[in-house]
């Protein structure tokens, strides 16, 4: 398997406290796991490298990205699943026109830029925060359509401010997880612009 770096977006608010409530209560109802809980978020690409330099390169390649970037907001609109093997219950982030394009334009740039990217156009992506089932024990078809049946008729419809991303490694413990916070757009010079006149 190749190695891979995931650009992801962590959501705020009542969307990130009810993602993590009803994570919990699947994680305890259907005992996946007394491990780390999984870090609820939205994963936006992934990128290839070959070594640490590479991994270097995608960082610095990205802030400069989304400086030219603005915040962006997400929502959600209700639940899915991804079946067999993965066996997963997502929350559904809708696609709107805001989060196709900040795709588009990440995804782009980075691969005229001579990056590896994950091979997924704007129309083919599925926007959506894994809830359980990739993490953890490995429960049966019959419990994950089960879990789908308690939540698939629960309204969610809440939405977020993202107005940073990350840049992780694949890895559940987050002090091995991190690489790096990136902040999106250029507010933090335009306050201090307008602090100077």
């Amino acid at each position: 398997m190749e190695n891979m770096v995931f650009l992801v977006a962590i959501p705020k608010g009542p969307l990130y406290n009810c993602c993590v409530k009803i994570q919990r209560s699947l994680w305890k109802e259907y005992d996946l796991g007394k491990d780390l809980l999984p870090q609820i978020h939205l994963t936006i690409d992934g990128f290839y490298y070959k070594d640490e330099k590479e991994i270097n390169e995608i960082q610095k390649k990205l802030e400069r990205i989304l400086l030219e970037s603005s915040p962006f907001e997400i929502r959600s609109n209700g639940f899915g699943y991804i079946p067999s093997p993965h066996k997963c219950i997502t929350l559904h982030i809708v696609k709107t026109e805001e989060l196709k394009n900040i795709y588009s334009f990440i995804h782009k740039s980075m691969q005229e830029n001579g990056f590896r990217v994950r091979e997924f156009s704007p129309e083919e992506m599925i926007f959506h925060i894994s809830l359980a089932g990739i993490h953890g024990r490995e429960w049966s078809e019959e419990e994950m359509k089960q879990a789908w049946e308690k939540v698939r008729k629960f309204q969610f419809i809440e939405s977020s401010l993202i107005d940073h991303l990350e840049l992780w490694y694949p890895n559940l413990n987050p002090k091995k997880r991190l690489i790096k916070k990136l902040k999106i757009g250029q507010t933090i010079n335009k306050d201090k612009k307008m602090e100077a006149e």
